[in-house]
């Protein structure tokens, strides 16, 4: 290998984990300071001025606040170890390419190509777990509106509500009090009840809990009753998972009619059409004799 090709592997490996290294150097940095919270420029930091400055950094974070990463000291430190463990790899794919003598272009296309791969299976399976995600908040928002009406009647207020309904739910609805804690954190340090669930609102895309969380808005907006509103939210919900049902038995009734064609059918037409299928061909056979 000549000298010009390793300088070439050497800067492929270092701007592939340039900005990993980086990010583990604030981190560690921020973690060892002892400096006040207001001086500090942290990985945290970073991360939330590239959410700012760069609408595809906004998408990634959204879809990690999605699947279950709420601040930003989890998303920066599962993008630095998803990223490290990616590089590792890639890197480990190009030296076994270097020892079974293969040229310089093809273990800088291997390394870059395995980059490239493991960077989109690991967003693949980032976006399933979103989906996930959001699917367990509208299978539990049922629960939560009947909570919440049986509190509301007893004549607390939302945000005692809401507390109640974190810390009693937590193991019946686990998702849906992970992300009202949320909001009843904002509104115990100060924030008014509005913005804390209007945050809430655009951080999902569970329609039926994002449903829950526009009814229980406008009540602390205009201070009226929500109980005949969570009732038809209640029968809303119902009617949706009633569909989605149905959907689901129409979808394996069909799944069952094909496996049946394709399997069945075949014996079936053996059973019945064999014995009269033979019989002519004996008859044919004594025919020729």
């Amino acid at each position: 290998m000549e000298a010009h090709h390793l300088y070439y592997i050497i800067g492929a490996v270092i701007l592939c984990t340039a900005p990993v290294l980086l990010l583990a150097i604030a981190h560690v940095e921020t973690a060892s300071s002892g400096k006040p919270a207001e001086f500090e420029f942290s990985s945290k930091d970073m991360w939330r001025q590239l959410r700012e400055e760069n609408t595809h950094m906004a998408s990634l974070s959204q879809l990690l606040r999605r699947a279950g990463l709420l601040n930003s000291e989890q998303q920066v430190n599962a993008i630095s170890i998803t990223l490290v463990t990616i590089a590792t790899i890639a890197i480990c794919l190009g030296i076994y390419t270097y020892f079974n003598g293969s040229p310089t272009t093809t273990i800088l296309l291997t390394i870059t190509a395995g980059f490239v791969l493991l960077v989109y299976l690991a967003y693949f399976f980032l976006k399933k777990i979103a989906e996930s995600r959001q699917e367990k908040l509208n299978q539990e928002t049922l629960i939560l509106v009947q909570t919440t009406r049986m509190l509301w009647r007893v004549g607390l207020s939302l945000p005692k509500t809401l507390a109640i309904i974190c810390d009693q739910l937590r193991n019946l609805a686990p998702t849906c009090s992970q992300e009202l804690q949320l909001a009843v954190n904002k509104i115990e340090s100060g924030q008014s009840q509005e913005e804390a669930l209007y945050e809430l609102i655009g951080c999902t895309n569970a329609e039926g809990f994002k449903e829950y969380l526009i009814v229980v808005r406008q009540q602390a907006i205009t201070g009226g009753s929500i109980d005949k509103a969570l009732d038809e939210l209640y029968r809303l919900l119902q009617n949706r998972r009633k569909l989605d049902l149905q959907e689901q038995v129409n979808k394996m009734s069909g799944k069952m009619s094909l496996v049946m064609m394709v399997f069945l059918f075949p014996a079936l037409l053996i059973v019945v059409a064999g014995p009269a299928l033979m019989s002519i061909s004996t008859a044919l056979g004594n025919l020729g004799n």
